[in-house]
This record gives structure tokens, C-alpha cells and sequence, in this order.
């Protein structure tokens, strides 16, 4: 029972995981100064998205819009932070 209630967020959480492995992918060829360059661009585009599907899409697919915006922000800062951090101790 408990895998059929992941199953609507198993895209939302991959959208997630994807952009993390991908920023940490990222961070391991650029400096420290161009990955949190390229992090806060991708963050500002999250928050415009988020705000369009607030205030242009609204109802349900908005929130299916901001819950998969979410997790693609919590994947780039976390992407960013484990990469900066590993990139720190080598």
C-alpha cells in the first residue's frame, strides 16, 4: 500500500534527484565561483516559475508545477552544497 502512495511523487522526487546529481556533475568541471553562479541563476528561475503557477496557472496544476519547482530548487542547492563541500576536502 505504501508503494502505491508514492506513485504520484516518484516524478517529482526523480525531477529532484536528477538536478542534484546534475549540479554535483557540474560542480566537479567549473570553479566554486561559477557553480554558485550558475546555482542562483537556476534558483531565480525556480522562483519565477513557482510564481507563475501561483499567480498564471493557479488550481491544481499550478501546485503540481510549484511541487515539482520545489524539488528541482531543493535539488540544485543540495547538488551545490554537497559538490562545494566535496571540491573543499580534495
Amino acid at each position: 500500500m505504501d508503494a502505491l502512495m508514492l506513485e504520484g511523487w516518484t516524478p517529482i522526487l526523480l525531477f529532484g534527484i536528477v538536478f542534484a546529481v546534475g549540479i554535483f556533475i557540474v560542480s566537479r568541471k567549473v570553479s566554486r565561483i561559477a557553480l554558485f553562479s550558475i546555482s542562483v541563476v537556476l534558483s531565480l528561475l525556480c522562483i519565477g516559475v513557482v510564481t507563475y503557477s501561483v499567480v498564471g496557472v493557479e488550481g491544481w496544476e499550478g501546485m503540481g508545477i510549484g511541487f515539482v519547482t520545489v524539488s528541482v530548487f531543493l535539488g540544485i542547492w543540495v547538488g551545490t552544497l554537497i559538490g562545494a563541500t566535496l571540491k573543499r576536502s580534495n
